[in-house]
């Protein structure tokens, strides 16, 4: 990663300070993801303004009461959302069982990246203490005693609708929805894509030839390329649209034929490319409309990959179309389509459990036969 693409203007603070700018800079400079460089980036501009207010000469040689006290401030927080005027709080949002708003996975991450930037404050001697202010907690092993680290990770399993529920919506989004919202939201749910993967999507990613969409290495969480069957079905609304509206803004806005899908109709940017968040205020309009406030973005790659598993797609091949590094991942939707799971275990058991399965039915019919 060039280092002159580093967004500095979205973390101001950390652009100034010389050490936060030089632990970004080593990041890039290491080749770390975009993704990553602006995730630790963001990470260290919230400890910055933490700081800033708590003390900001304590930065540099915080110990573990200060952190402590900067962890437990992130489990106060509320989470934020995109809207046209940036990030902005978002009261809506109903709070975790543990009280908070801020999810784990955020927290934890925030957390990661400044134990990160506290282990290189160490190594170019910008600290004087050498000890990390944040605890590294490990599992035990190798013998050693386990040691829980600053912050749990509480997995809980993602939200996928039901069948009628998703009928419903589907049903919403095919008969009430323009050509775009229709083509982005198929696309979205039938390639299992992320955000990113799909708003970044060009047209000329579509092998019309062979109904495939090539994911490009730059836009994927993992950075690694991957080529999508997609239903023909889909890529009829995709053409739709194509040679719809969607030809109808290239032409008005002298557009790039072959450039983004996605490109957005409003007063202020037509015929531009759209963003990545607003795919998020697209889904928040229609998830409203069908009443349906637990509908992310990414449920739809949830609910495609539980349907591929309930039809009995191996999990490699999940892992492989999904984009998983791990199929450790991809094993989440054995628990999301646990009927399937149930049909299978109950077959391969059904000679073990047999015995009992008949004494329970014997004990059943003669309790009927007493009732007599």
């Amino acid at each position: 990663m060039d280092i002159q693409t580093i967004k500095w203007e979205c973390y101001p603070r950390v652009a100034k300070h010389l050490v936060t700018r030089s632990f970004v800079e080593r990041l890039a400079l290491k080749g770390k993801r975009p993704k990553t460089v602006d995730a630790y980036a963001r990470a260290i501009e919230d400890l910055l303004a933490y700081f800033s207010e708590y003390d900001p000469d304590r930065l540099l040689e915080a110990d573990e009461a200060d952190l402590d006290s900067y962890i437990a401030d992130l489990k106060q927080r509320g989470p934020k959302k995109r809207g046209r005027g940036g990030m902005r709080e978002d009261e809506t949002k109903i709070r975790h069982l543990t009280g908070r708003k801020l999810s784990d996975s955020t927290i934890i991450q925030r957390v990661v990246a400044c134990r990160l930037f506290y282990d290189f404050l160490i190594r170019k001697r910008f600290r004087g203490d050498p000890i990390n202010p944040i605890e590294r907690g490990h599992d035990g092993r190798d013998g050693h005693k386990p040691v829980r680290g600053p912050v749990s990770r509480t997995s809980r399993l993602p939200w996928v609708p039901d069948d009628t529920t998703w009928d419903r919506f589907i049903h919403h989004v095919l008969l009430q929805e323009d050509a775009r919202t229709q083509a982005m939201i198929l696309l979205a749910y039938d390639a299992a894509l992320r955000r990113e993967e799909l708003m970044l999507l060009r047209v000329d990613d579509i092998d019309w030839a062979r109904s495939l969409v090539t994911i490009r290495p730059e836009t994927t969480k993992g950075g690694r390329m991957r080529h999508i069957p997609v239903s023909p079905f889909v890529l009829h609304l995709i053409r739709y649209y194509l040679e719809g509206d969607r030809r109808a803004l290239i032409a008005a806005y002298d557009g790039e034929d072959g450039g983004r899908i996605f490109l957005s109709e409003s007063t202020r940017n037509p015929g531009r490319p759209l963003s990545v968040g607003a795919f998020d205020e697209v889904m928040e309009r229609v998830r409203e409309q069908v009443s349906l406030r637990a509908f992310t973005p990414h449920t739809l790659r949830h609910q495609r990959c539980t349907m591929l598993k309930r039809a009995g797609v191996s999990l490699d091949d999940i892992a492989l179309f999904a984009g998983h590094k791990r199929t450790e991942t991809t094993r989440l939707y054995i628990h999301l389509a646990p009927t399937e799971l149930s049909k299978r275990i109950q077959a391969k058991i059904e000679p073990f459990d047999a015995t009992i399965r008949k004494l329970i039915e014997q004990q059943m019919e003669r309790a009927g036969h007493d009732e007599c």
